[in-house]
């Protein structure tokens, strides 16, 4: 019987129970952005999930350029739905941070997505956050291989 001579490597993931699940909708005309986060500090979350569905009047998504090491921002100045809204919640220097990921459909069915950025105006929204129990906050710190603020473990 031959033995495996390669080390374990530490697992680069935390386990959480779900806490609570709050399902909302925010008001016509608040930002999208801003709106959740508001909401995640309000409900004192530091690890989660979000999703969510509806529309906005226009979006500010961006991209991140791996090779340059930047994010490029883009404004779609017309309505679109929300075809699919995602993202987690950690702690980000020592404060709830909402990494989001929005998809969106323009009426001629078209899609674009992106990160979520402020300056997207809800037409309609409705949301559900999942917030995790225990203590193992994931944390996110600079990653130099990526440039990125990353989870931490």
């Amino acid at each position: 019987m031959m033995l495996s001579t390669k080390r374990m490597e530490v697992p680069m993931y935390n386990i959480f129970r779900i806490d609570n699940v709050y399902q909302g909708r925010l008001k016509k005309d608040e930002d999208l952005y801003y709106g959740l986060m508001n909401e995640i500090k309000n409900l004192n979350i530091h690890e989660g999930f979000i999703a969510g569905i509806g529309s906005v009047t226009k979006a500010s998504i961006a991209f991140y350029n791996q090779k340059e090491g930047t994010y490029e921002n883009t404004h779609v100045n017309e309505p679109m739905e929300i075809v699919s809204l995602k993202g987690n919640i950690s702690l980000k220097d020592d404060k709830p941070f909402a990494h989001i990921h929005i998809t969106l459909a323009k009426r001629d069915f078209t899609v674009i997505g992106g990160h979520l950025l402020p300056d997207t105006p809800v037409f309609a929204f409705e949301y559900e956050i999942f917030s995790y129990a225990g203590e193992n906050a994931n944390v996110r710190k600079f990653n130099e291989d990526t440039k990125l603020f990353l989870w931490s473990f």
